[in-house]
């Protein structure tokens, strides 16, 4: 799924992560896209998903397309990581 801001400074989207056989799709890779052409990526829990979806649509996002097939750009896929 695709959520724009009407203002076209931010776009997110979600793909499904992996199938689960009899389960459906468990978690998501998030993808934030900024309009200077950053992006931030990072994995969430399909009831975080839910949760978000609800909140940005309800702060007058759109939705603008939705993304049906597993995350296949792990080129560009680089998730903040701990450095500890």
């Amino acid at each position: 799924m695709q959520l724009t801001h009407p203002a076209e400074t931010l776009t997110v989207d979600f793909y499904p992560e992996a199938f689960i056989a009899d389960e459906g799709v468990k978690r998501y890779i998030k993808c934030v896209s900024f309009s200077t052409g950053q992006k931030s990526y990072s994995t969430v829990s399909k009831t975080t998903f839910k949760h978000e979806v609800a909140n940005r649509l309800a702060c007058g996002y759109k939705v603008t397309d939705f993304h049906t097939e597993k995350f296949d750009n792990y080129a560009t896929y680089n998730p903040m990581a701990c450095a500890c």
